[in-house]
């Protein structure tokens, strides 16, 4: 009689150890209707609850609360990485999970080189048709002038203009921050040295020249003298130097340094560390005008009236 319930027993837990297994693994398992071919996106900041319940609703994981299991036993929600992660195939909820927790996104990437110099207009045309999730005019709208950082970037082809712009902010932030303790000795704001920075990277080239045209436009400011920087046309008419007229001069803009007094009232593109730093460590000279000539250097006057003969003298305008 004992035998025979220690048999019955020893069935029973193969029974329970059966069902059990059953139920783990058609938890694990991927659902039917897997949405293969597609994209789930874990935003920055999303919790865990959130996301399982997210990717239930989407039919990428059959059970929410096994999900969370997973998620626990790898590390939590803190370690999360946010992303777009590219789903091929039917995977199991451990699988997702995993991928999650080390940021393996399964997508591919391109390579993008911002310049020194480029607006926000002329950064959003690097990203091609391959960028098929990408709003140009969210972009371009949305993206802050000066703040996204000239860089080389391995860009996921899911990027969307808000991930694109974290991703320049975040690089910006890194790498500003190694310039924090200058800008604060400088007793000017972020917003003035990024904008002085922006007007170098079209005025001089350079650590040399953009330092002596840094020395010279914030001497004008502080005595009240208009800049008079050409390169802030390309966000009044998109003319360069040589294509300005008298007239473009009068145009009754923000960002017509000849008309208004002061710094434009943004930054007019994205510069990189040297201008920056330039606009943090101007030189001081007896100068108060420059140009550049038709030779490609850099000429530099005392006078209105030196400055004239400098511009006959350096530019030929055919």
């Amino acid at each position: 009689m004992v035998i025979e319930f220690l048999k019955d027993k020893k069935i029973y837990l193969v029974v329970v150890a059966v069902i059990l297994f059953l139920i783990f693994a058609l938890a694990l398992s991927p659902p039917l209707s897997f949405p293969s071919e597609s994209i789930a996106t874990v935003s920055e900041g999303t919790g865990l609850y959130t996301l399982s319940v997210k990717l239930g609703e989407t039919r990428v994981i059959r059970s929410p609360f096994w999900f969370r299991i997973f998620a626990i036993a790898l590390g939590g929600e803190r370690n999360m990485k946010a992303g777009q992660y590219y789903l091929s195939r039917p995977q199991s909820s451990f699988t997702i999970a995993w991928r999650i927790f080390h940021g393996h996104y399964d997508v591919e990437t391109v390579r993008i080189t911002v310049p020194e110099g480029f607006t926000v207009k002329k950064i959003s045309t690097l990203f091609d048709e391959r960028f098929t999730f990408f709003d140009h005019s969210a972009f371009e709208s949305l993206a802050p002038e000066g703040y996204l950082f000239p860089d080389t970037y391995f860009v996921q082809v899911t990027a969307t203009a808000s991930s694109t712009i974290k991703m320049f902010g975040d690089n910006f932030t890194r790498r500003v921050g190694s310039i924090v303790s200058e800008l604060e000795a400088s007793n000017k704001t972020l917003e003035k040295i990024i904008t002085m920075a922006s007007i170098l990277e079209g005025e001089a080239r350079g650590q040399e020249d953009m330092e002596i045209v840094s020395g010279i436009l914030w001497k004008r400011l502080n005595r009240g003298i208009p800049l008079q920087v050409d390169t802030s046309f390309i966000y009044v008419n998109g003319k360069t130097t040589k294509e300005l007229t008298l007239e473009d001069l009068k145009i009754n803009s923000p960002f017509n340094t000849y008309l208004y007094k002061g710094l434009p009232p943004t930054p007019i593109s994205n510069p990189g560390l040297e201008s920056i730093g330039a606009a943090l460590n101007p030189t001081t000279t007896p100068y108060l005008y420059f140009l550049t000539g038709d030779d490609g250097q850099m000429h530099y006057s005392r006078t209105f009236d030196e400055h004239v003969a400098k511009k006959l003298k350096y530019i030929n305008r055919r």
